[in-house]
């Protein structure tokens, strides 16, 4: 019997004239309840120590970058083999010691193809799964809670992860860059010069669109995260499948199938910082990551709304 069906179950003893019905049944939602059921799932998600942890990582990768770039360049020579690299790493790090700006870019292809999605993946595999594990799922369904809603929020949750994830390695990376290499004017990969300001402009783009990209794993993971009990066998499956889909991403005899992985455009995002600005492969990344989310949004809605809660 669900807490719901408890609630308005007559008491023992209770005479047929007590308004069981009126004490006992459920009040109606507010309209508001959703934002609130929201913000009691970021306070919770933001508070755990495993999500503070990984946000540490995350804001310590540009600080290793930045320091291992001006040890390199402390006696005048260069970093990166030039800048005409075939990838937004090599193509970004090579500037970092002209201008500290890069080094935003530069952090954000470093954690990019491992740990920022390995993250996500983990927040992700934990949302529906964790609850499980703990035995507070089926408290959560209590009404006015339904699954569809529940589930929304959660992945709502993660995507306010994957937003906040990706700015904190923008703004740590800006601090260092700040702190250790000089900043003015920069000059775009194509060769042609824009403003500080206008490169701060193209900086946070390029953060929304890295947080962009992140939206199919969220869903990928909120969707394995239905299929389990346990939130760690949820977490290392997601970083599992992150894993192996990158290692498909580089097999030469796959390339018929790699636009097809979430993964493949990811590094597009370099295409932000060329004059003008390259549009074809940052559509394509962002028009695949909306698939990906709604193939495993609406399996993982599915899968909820379908299974039995025991827990």
């Amino acid at each position: 019997m669900s807490r719901a069906e408890a609630a308005q179950e007559p008491m023992p003893g209770a005479g047929a004239s007590t308004p069981v019905m009126a004490a006992g049944a459920p009040r109606a939602p507010s309209p508001l309840w959703p934002f609130g059921l929201l913000r009691s799932e970021l306070l919770t998600t933001f508070r755990r120590w495993r999500t503070l942890a990984l946000l540490g990582v995350l804001a310590a990768v540009p600080i290793l970058v930045g320091i291992a770039v001006k040890i390199e360049t402390s006696d005048g020579s260069s970093v990166g083999g030039g800048g005409g690299g075939g990838g937004a790493g090599p193509a970004f790090i090579s500037q970092v010691s002209n201008n500290g700006l890069f080094l935003v870019f530069t952090a954000l292809a470093a954690t990019l193809p491992f740990f920022l999605p390995m993250a996500i993946g983990v927040v992700a595999g934990d949302s529906i799964a964790g609850e499980s594990s703990a035995g507070t799922l089926r408290y959560l369904l209590v009404a006015p809670a339904g699954r569809s809603r529940l589930l929304l929020t959660k992945y709502a949750t993660v995507i306010a992860f994957c937003l906040a994830a990706t700015l904190v390695v923008a703004v740590s990376a800006l601090a260092v860059g700040a702190l250790l290499f000089p900043v003015g004017d920069l000059i775009t990969i194509s060769g042609t010069r824009i403003s500080y300001t206008e490169g701060l402009g193209r900086a946070l783009l390029i953060a929304l669109v890295v947080a962009a990209s992140l939206v199919g794993v969220a869903a990928l993971g909120l969707f394995v995260s239905t299929l389990t009990g346990s939130g760690i066998a949820a977490m290392a499956t997601t970083v599992g499948l992150l894993i192996t889909i990158q290692i498909l991403d580089q097999i030469p005899q796959l390339d018929a199938l790699q636009p097809y992985f979430f993964s493949h455009y990811w590094l597009s995002f370099a295409d932000v910082m060329r004059e003008p600005v390259y549009w074809d492969d940052l559509v394509k990344n962002l028009g695949l990551q909306a698939l990906y989310a709604a193939v495993f949004g609406s399996a993982a809605w599915a899968r909820f709304t379908t299974k039995d809660i025991t827990s």
